[in-house]
């Protein structure tokens, strides 16, 4: 059971917008994007719109012969839904960060682009575009990408202390998430 979208009136135009309903494919920012599991249809997709960077959230590295064909550069950050914690968020965060330096367009996914990913865009949206956690949280939830209500663990991550914590990260980019694994794929 998923959380039901907001009517196609009611939905602020500032949520991300559908791109490809068929891969759950939606541009959340102009440098940002989110989507299911990329098959050859939708890396093909994200070439068009000149993504460079596709962070999968998902705990098998599943996309990399799709990504790797379309010369797009893949971040895995293996995630489970009943264990997503801020370290996880952070992680994602310093992607994006690291990205927009570079000023490189990244795409965020697990295998629905629902959960994991809805999490990381709202969490995106509060900590680089300085949305309340309340509207990030209502497009997370109600804008139509399949959330599941029954994840109230990803609730909890965005409490005062969690989102306070990863901005502190955020500004002092020296510090490093012994975590991360990154696989650059060459063309």
């Amino acid at each position: 059971m998923t959380t039901p979208a907001l009517p196609e009136q009611q939905r602020p135009s500032t949520w991300a917008q559908q791109l490809d309903a068929q891969h759950n494919f939606y541009q959340v920012s102009p440098m940002l994007f989110r989507s299911e599991q990329p098959d050859q249809q939708l890396a093909a997709l994200l070439q068009q719109h000149d993504i460079d960077v596709v962070i999968n959230l998902r705990p098998k590295a599943a996309e990399a012969e799709p990504l790797q064909q379309h010369g797009l550069q893949s971040v895995h950050l293996p995630i489970h839904t009943w264990a997503i914690d801020r370290e996880d968020l952070l992680q994602v965060m310093q992607q994006i960060q690291s990205a927009q330096a570079q000023q490189q367009k990244v795409l965020i996914h697990c295998y629905h682009g629902a959960d994991r990913t809805g999490a990381s865009v709202a969490m995106y949206r509060i900590m680089f575009e300085h949305w309340p956690v309340e509207q990030a949280l209502a497009e997370m939830k109600y804008g139509g990408f399949g959330f599941h209500p029954i994840w109230v663990n990803i609730d909890a991550l965005f409490r005062p202390e969690n989102i306070k914590w990863i901005r502190q990260q955020l500004s002092n980019p020296s510090n490093e998430n012994s975590r991360q694994d990154t696989d650059r794929l060459d063309d």
